[in-house]
């Protein structure tokens, strides 16, 4: 038979334009698992390490910081995008030995195409937090009030209209309004990706001039935004190629070959896991969030100092 076809002889519908490969499917379901299971860990072994730190600064008056449930729900997306893109690539294994079986074709095209938005909430989520904690919202190119849920908000329009192209696609004549509906949400997250990469990099630009001197003292934010702006251009990437596949429509040169599938979206997106993962230890919103409360603690200190030095001179001055 001739795996180009989308027809088999029976003239039955063939969901693969080309012989799924059932090892790689495999090898990025284990390379995401792993990733998950540390991401999770760390993500448990912070929030139990700072529990003790945050109900401390309860005593500080207007000290600026999140409870740890705002901190921790920042890194719940990215966790449910690993489990995301792991339960794709099971059913595309699946799917991959039953060629035949719609349910797990569609399970893995769904899954597939919404886990890097899950990505893309945790990534506008963190941006938000790291401005509040530095005191530099206003460097953003919009309120920052609004920022954060703009992003989101736009995120989650995406994924709807990902999640539902996508189911739209797997029904009898519905490739085309499917494919349209995904293609629509693939360039709304591709222009507030945009958006946001261009919000990080004016950030960047604007705090380098600021006389605020928590950004200036904190050791991690500066890693922490390349870590999202890097992950971010990946993202962007990854989206693309994706609009282009679906422009080409089902016979397109994209879909007919499944190296593309690996190459421009399983790997950034395992990268982006990976690298959120691997420095997790140097940077990540607890350690930005304690070492802000620490630099905020030391200018009321110096604030107190200076006071009381301007009093002593004062009360010199007046004998």
């Amino acid at each position: 038979m001739n795996t180009t076809n989308n027809t088999t002889s029976s003239n039955q519908f063939e969901f693969y334009q080309y012989n799924p490969k059932i090892g790689a499917s495999i090898f990025f379901t284990i390379m995401f698992c792993i990733t998950f299971i540390v991401l999770l860990i760390l993500v448990i072994k912070y929030t139990c390490k700072n529990r003790y730190k945050v109900k401390s600064w309860s005593q500080l008056e207007n000290a600026r910081y999140y409870a740890l449930g705002k901190l921790t729900g920042a890194y719940i997306p990215l966790l449910v995008g690993c489990a995301t893109e792991i339960a794709g690539y099971i059913g595309r294994s699946v799917s991959a030995k039953n060629k035949e079986l719609m349910g797990p074709y569609i399970e893995q095209s769904i899954l597939l195409l919404i886990a890097p938005t899950l990505f893309a909430g945790s990534i506008y989520m963190i941006f938000g937090r790291m401005a509040y904690l530095l005191y530099e919202e206003k460097m953003m190119i919009m309120p920052a009030k609004f920022s954060t849920m703009i992003f989101v908000i736009g995120d989650i329009f995406s994924l709807f209209l990902q999640g539902a192209g996508g189911g739209v696609m797997a029904q009898e004549n519905g490739h085309n309004t499917g494919s349209a509906l995904v293609t629509i949400g693939l360039f709304v997250q591709i222009a507030f990706f945009g958006l946001f990469i261009i919000n990080e990099i004016i950030f960047y630009h604007r705090i380098g001039k600021t006389s605020n001197n928590i950004p200036k003292k904190s050791k991690s934010w500066k890693s922490l935004n390349l870590i999202l702006l890097i992950n971010s251009i990946l993202i962007l990437i990854r989206s693309i190629v994706r609009v282009v596949e679906f422009l080409e429509g089902f016979s397109g040169y994209i879909s007919s070959h499944e190296w593309f599938l690996y190459v421009f979206d399983a790997l950034p997106m395992f990268c982006l896991t990976l690298i959120f993962t691997s420095t997790f230890g140097i940077s990540n919103l607890y350690k930005l969030q304690e070492e802000s409360v620490d630099i905020q603690v030391y200018n009321v200190i110096v604030d107190i100092e200076a006071d009381k030095e301007k009093n002593n001179k004062n009360e010199k001055f007046e004998i």
